[in-house]
């Protein structure tokens, strides 16, 4: 198997703030390909979730294999033998011992607990980022929508970022956690020149209706948070001496809290002050587990990209088999009888085809209407137009007759 067939790419979203990316989950795969294949992979930055299976980043490229989401691209890696995966690109170092399963000291039991950890941290902690960055409106304004427009060039810029917001508001508004109408800020209304600036009074059943939702907003924190706390205790891992996956999809969560500077610290200030083992354990994981990968160039998007696959151009440039001589005169024949029904039909129709006339009459009142004739008759009465329905008269002079009507053929 050639190197390039070998090649494994994770695809994320850009970096930030000092991490792999600015996803969760992105940031969790690359910890794990980091831990698991150190030195066989490489990272590219993508700001396209339309390209990946899953419509989500984080996927996985793998010659022609494409994996998504995170937990497929989790499976995918720990089954990977040596023979499939490029080797070590560091000068002539030699090969290590290769384990691409990074709980490969778990047994049954704890794997199961670590399946079922997993998905309650993509589900809780997810939703509490989700809300740190899309729901609070002064981190929206303030971070996370300029981060999103840094990623993309005029016109996308200005659509995009909102598009990606009103994804994340489904699943908060269906957890609770969405900001409510009344808190978004007002457009400022433009004042005359001169004029000064009057400070608004916030509405006192808003404020508390605020304070309320922040508080309740803590205590899903609170208990969110005090699980993992508890269950990490006094340890470095969750298992053993060693991160699992369990610590890099934790750490993903929490290292996106504290290290993003977003000026509503409500969710930072609650781990620093309530939680400390949590952070200490989540830099501990960064130290161990960041990416040393290349960084490959962004993908270009151009207008072809908008054509569905497979392309017109992809179709013309790809190489075509060999026809036989039966298949040559099948398609013969089937352009034949395509050509002769067409010409058959446009003969019928010019031929034996029923004439139609399009003809102005004008009425007593000077009005004109136009009427469409069909046959071939060259005279138009009152009594035909009746019976045609073409035009009814309300009265008996409805279609003056040959001396004062007029008719204009068109």
């Amino acid at each position: 198997m050639s190197l390039s067939a070998r090649a494994l790419t994770l695809h994320i979203w850009p970096s930030k703030w000092g991490l792999p990316s600015t996803e969760p989950s992105c940031i969790a795969a690359a910890f794990y390909l980091q831990l698991a294949l150190p030195g066989r992979f490489s990272i590219r930055e993508c700001t396209n979730p339309d390209v990946s299976p899953s419509g989500q980043l984080p996927y996985l490229t793998h010659g022609h294999h494409v994996v998504a989401p995170l937990s497929s691209i989790i499976k995918y890696v720990a089954a990977l033998s040596p023979t499939s995966v490029p080797p070590v690109v560091e000068g002539d170092a030699s090969e290590p011992a290769f384990s691409a399963d990074v709980d490969v000291l778990l047994d049954p039991s704890e794997r199961a607990q670590r399946t079922a950890w997993f998905a309650h941290a993509e589900s809780a902690l997810g939703d509490l980022v989700a809300y740190a960055f899309y729901s609070l409106t002064e981190n929206y304004a303030a971070v996370t929508h300029p981060t999103l427009s840094s990623f993309y060039k005029i016109p996308q810029s200005y659509y995009v970022p909102r598009r990606i917001r009103q994804v994340h508001q489904v699943r908060l508004e269906a957890n609770g956690l969405w900001t409510t109408p009344g808190n978004e800020p007002e457009e400022a209304s433009p004042k005359r020149f001169g004029e000064k600036e009057v400070p608004k009074k916030e509405d006192p059943k808003q404020k508390f209706k605020s304070a309320f939702q922040r508080e309740r907003v803590l205590e899903k924190s609170r208990a969110a948070f005090g699980i993992y706390s508890r269950l990490l205790g006094d340890k470095n891992y969750f298992f053993y001496d060693r991160p699992t996956t369990l610590d890099l999809v934790l750490a993903a969560h929490v290292l996106l809290l504290v290290q993003a500077p977003l000026p509503d610290t409500l969710l930072s200030s609650l781990l620093s002050s309530s939680y400390p083992t949590l952070l200490l354990h989540a830099r501990r994981v960064l130290a161990i587990a960041a990416p040393s990968a290349p960084v490959l160039p962004p993908e270009q998007y151009s207008l072809s990209a908008l054509i569905p696959y497979p392309s017109f151009r992809a179709w013309w440039s790809e190489p075509h088999p060999q026809k036989s001589e039966e298949e040559k005169r099948f398609e013969r024949m089937r352009w034949q009888w395509i050509g002769l029904a067409v010409l058959g039909s446009v003969g019928y129709w010019f031929v034996w085809g029923t004439k139609l006339r399009f003809v102005r009459l004008e009425d007593e009142d000077g009005d004109k209407k136009l009427v469409i004739i069909v046959g071939d008759e060259t005279e138009v009465d009152d009594e035909d137009e009746d019976e045609d329905g073409v035009d009814e008269p309300e009265d008996e002079g409805g279609v003056e007759d040959e001396g004062s009507g007029k008719a204009e053929a068109g």
